[in-house]
């Protein structure tokens, strides 16, 4: 094992035990409405994400997908257990993100990794300032992002390059790009007005 492997698997648990600190601090890991997972859980989360990786990139195919297998069916069955009481499962999400953050950490992709984990850390950190926006959002602005978000993400991607035309002068991927660009100060401005 090489220096880079192990700096690797040590992004992976720290990737871990960042998403356990956040749920250990919110309450969600103690009291009577805890989840499976703290900072020690999370934190061996990532390191089996990461082992897991590391022994996929070593040859060791199998073991690998076992051990990752072993660690999803645990989050699985935290999942079942926890749901009896409650259908909250953003604990559970967060582990299998953690799992998989580990993982490409353990494959060598450490900056994907750990964009992944400081996202998803920020989105557990975020959760009462993203409820207010989503309480915010009225029935016009929802139709209008969800329309945005299609134009930008479904339609301009599918447009031909071009150019087409007698001149060469009509590029569809461009002229839509435009539109995207000038639609884009709309929907932005109506959720920001009142921040």
């Amino acid at each position: 094992m090489t220096t880079s492997d192990i700096v690797r698997l040590l992004i992976a648990a720290l990737g871990g035990a960042a998403v356990g600190l956040e749920r250990q601090w919110s309450g969600h890991a103690v009291g009577p409405g805890a989840r499976f997972a703290g900072i020690r859980t999370f934190t061996m989360l990532g390191a089996v994400g990461g082992f897991s990786g590391w022994l996929w990139t070593a040859g060791v195919t199998a073991p690998a997908a076992i051990l990752f297998a072993g660690a999803v069916t645990i989050v699985a069955a935290a999942y079942v257990a926890g749901s009896r009481q409650d259908i909250d499962g953003t604990t559970e999400v967060a582990a299998l993100v953690v799992l998989a953050a580990g993982v490409l950490a353990g494959l060598g992709s450490i900056r994907l990794a750990s964009g992944i984990t400081a996202l998803a850390t920020l989105l557990l950190v975020e959760k009462s300032t993203l409820h207010a926006l989503v309480r915010r959002i009225d029935d016009v602005g929802l139709r209008s992002g969800v329309r945005f978000a299609v134009m930008a993400l479904v339609i301009l991607p599918l447009l031909p390059e071009g150019p087409y035309g007698p001149l060469g002068g009509i590029r569809p991927r461009e002229i839509a790009r435009n539109k995207v660009l000038i639609c884009c100060s709309k929907p932005t401005s109506d959720l920001t007005i009142d921040a």
